[in-house]
């Protein structure tokens, strides 16, 4: 929105006669049975200021006359506007009352296009509206705040504006409130939809918030509601105050941000998804894009499907739990700074899965460790890639049931890691400072498994080439009372390597070992 200066005497006066002379602007009822306003005069700088006591909207519709000439027109004739030397840019109307406004239907600008402003902070209710040759359409219930007589920005502190159904369909829609309902339908080329305590910015289209905190929902999506846009931007600004989503949101472009925890039942769909929340993300819902990325300064659970055609990057400073689908084609990332990642749903890329835990960025490049959390795979849990999985934790990696299913490169990484399910891999490199396996990891070529400190393997290890690093006890079985042992296998289809100091025989490995070539302690660790 443009800057408009204001004449101070003008302004002065309008103050002083606003209930005598912008209370109520001269209207009458068309043949057609919609209201006709003859918008008061605009100022030097394209701004219509109208004062109401009652502003509502019926099912006929209001047309707000910015027409210098004579207008014929189909369903009825429209004299020209006698209050306008110019026609305006911005046609405000402010109710300066204590009345709720309902729009039932369409506001018309006759004439000029121009933007429209509805002000009112005792709320409005949107019930099938719909805005005609308005270059962009303001519902607010934030006061206007004027700057040297220029309209500067609109102070939200109270007032819930309820949406159950609009159109504007080649326009840009902004909805500035403390509560925003969507209860219908919305169609709009661009929203964007504020809720909060704050101070809006008509120039750079920002809001301040004012410090205060909720933890209420600040914008709430019901089932029967939705949005169809170019471009979706829901934001609120009141720390705790949340967003829930029960309905379809489409656009070319979703960014969400915020300020609490962040709800999604429904449908979230575009080429690209930004969403970002200062508490608890939760996906119960799909969500659906070219390119996602999600960012929780909380935790992050999913129980639902996430879905990118190409990449997907999601970050939280807590807890990562999937229960449901996570998928990006290209690459799938999920990064706990300082929270456990447990996975029991499907994780899957047709490029990489690359899972880190525990580590902080500590340059544009590097990541360092910062909390001592883990990596889990649970339950029926599929970990799937077609160019390798990389994961990545400070403390451990509990590979406890399910399935890990990897083609290319791919590595593990923890202080400790403990496998007990199914692993089958192209290439494959563990790397702990102890290393326990009970279950069965396979590589079709090479398969590293370094523990620093320790190897136990009462399970399988199998690879076209396998090679174990220990410095310290390499224990190939378990023995329950010293009488029943269960031996573990080691089986190479072509060399085994083993580099570990306490073993100075092949006679003392123990348990299965099965390789065409054995080399023992060839190379350091």
């Amino acid at each position: 929105m443009r800057r408009y200066k204001f004449n101070a005497l003008f302004l002065a006066t309008s103050v002083m006669l606003s209930h005598a002379v912008f209370a109520t602007p001269s209207t009458y009822t068309h043949a057609n049975g919609s209201t006709v306003v003859n918008i008061n005069n605009a100022d030097a700088n394209g701004l219509s200021h109208n004062m109401w006591t009652d502003f509502n909207v019926n099912n006929k519709g209001m047309v707000l006359n910015n027409s210098l000439n004579d207008l014929v027109r189909e369903n009825g004739d429209i004299a020209k506007n006698g209050n306008l030397t110019a026609a305006a840019k911005v046609i405000l109307n402010e109710v300066i009352s204590n009345k709720a406004s309902q729009l039932n239907g369409a506001i018309e600008v006759a004439g000029q296009t121009a933007d429209v402003i509805v002000a009112n902070p005792n709320g409005i209710t949107c019930k099938g509206c719909s805005f005609i040759n308005a270059s962009r359409a303001t519902l607010t219930t934030g006061k206007p705040v004027f700057t040297d007589g220029a309209l500067t920005s609109f102070n939200v502190q109270k007032g819930t504006i309820t949406l159950n159904g609009l159109t504007n369909a080649q326009s840009y829609t902004d909805i500035l409130a403390e509560s925003i309902k969507i209860n219908g339908q919305l169609q709009t080329g661009s929203l964007k939809a504020i809720a909060g305590k704050y101070s809006y910015d008509t120039t750079t289209g920002t809001a301040v918030a004012d410090g205060s905190s909720s933890n209420k929902v600040g914008i709430d999506i019901s089932a029967l509601g939705g949005v169809t846009a170019g471009v979706i931007q829901l934001q609120t600004t009141k720390a705790g105050l949340g967003v829930n989503n029960n309905g379809i949101l489409s656009a070319d472009a979703i960014q969400i941000s915020s300020n609490g925890v962040l709800n999604n039942k429904g449908t979230l769909a575009g080429k690209t998804l930004l969403v970002s929340t200062a508490n608890k993300f939760s996906n119960s819902g799909s969500l659906e894009g070219n390119t996602i990325q999600l960012v929780s300064a909380h935790e992050l659970h999913n129980t639902g499907t996430i879905k990118a055609s190409s990449a997907l990057y999601a970050a939280s400073a807590g807890q990562i739990t999937n229960e449901g689908t996570i998928k990006g084609s290209s690459l799938n990332q999920l990064i706990s700074y300082a929270g456990d990642i447990s996975n029991s749903g499907t994780i899957s890329s047709e490029g990489t899965v690359y899972l880190m835990s525990g580590f902080a960025p500590v340059t544009s490049n590097g990541y360092a460790p910062y909390a001592d959390t883990s990596i889990s795979n649970n339950g029926k849990g599929v970990i799937m890639a077609t160019n390798g999985v990389t994961m990545k934790a400070v403390k451990s990696i509990n590979l406890n049931s399910g399935n890990l299913l990897s083609q290319g490169e791919s590595y593990l990484t923890a202080s400790e890691i403990n496998n007990r399910m199914t692993v089958d891999a192209e290439n494959l490199t563990l790397y702990s400072n102890d290393f326990v396996n009970s279950g069965k990891i396979t590589a079709t070529g090479q398969l590293t498994v370094t523990g620093i400190d320790s190897i136990t393997n009462t399970g399988v290890l199998k690879g076209e080439n396998l090679t174990l690093n220990t410095n310290g006890k390499l224990n190939t079985q378990f023995c329950k009372l010293w009488i029943v042992c269960q031996p573990g296998t080691l089986s190479a289809e072509s060399t085994l390597q083993i580099n570990a100091p306490a073993i100075t025989s092949i006679n003392n490995i123990g348990g299965n070992v099965v390789a065409p070539i054995l080399e023992l302690n060839k190379s350091s660790i």
